[in-house]
């Protein structure tokens, strides 16, 4: 399993993500490999929940509906956008977005247009916020 050498300091809470070199596409570069294990989002609110109140816990995600809204979007800054296969999509499975086909680093944004729909973009690794889901 391979790990950056300064990701425990610099990822504090939100824990170390580990990569299984032998199942890594042939040429991945490992210093794009995402560092930190969660969103940084997860262990502050839990974002894209309306009603949650609670602050430094994790929660499981909830579906948030696509019908007759965006597929993608900008939350607090970070990309986020449905996925699965259309019937998930209207449930409102989402996931976050993540560089590198989602092995890398959490996408930021600035606005809605910034963030992608495609499927491999979806976060990837052992995470609790990774994957298409809710």
């Amino acid at each position: 399993m391979y790990s950056a050498s300064n990701a425990a300091a610099e990822c504090g809470a939100l824990g170390v993500a580990e990569w299984d070199l032998d199942t890594l596409p042939a040429g991945m570069d490992v210093s794009e490999l995402r560092k930190c294990k969660e969103h940084p989002l997860s262990v502050k609110i839990h974002s894209r929940n309306p009603d949650s109140t609670k602050v430094n816990v994790l929660e499981k995600r909830k579906c948030t509906s696509s019908k007759w809204k965006p597929k993608a979007g900008c939350d607090k800054h970070w990309c986020w956008q449905n996925c699965g296969s259309a019937k998930e999509v209207e449930w409102g499975f989402w996931c976050w977005s993540a560089h590198k086909d989602g092995k890398g680093a959490w996408m930021s944004c600035s606005n809605d247009s910034d963030c992608p729909t495609d499927d491999k973009f979806c976060g990837k690794g052992d995470c609790q916020q990774c994957g298409c889901g809710c």
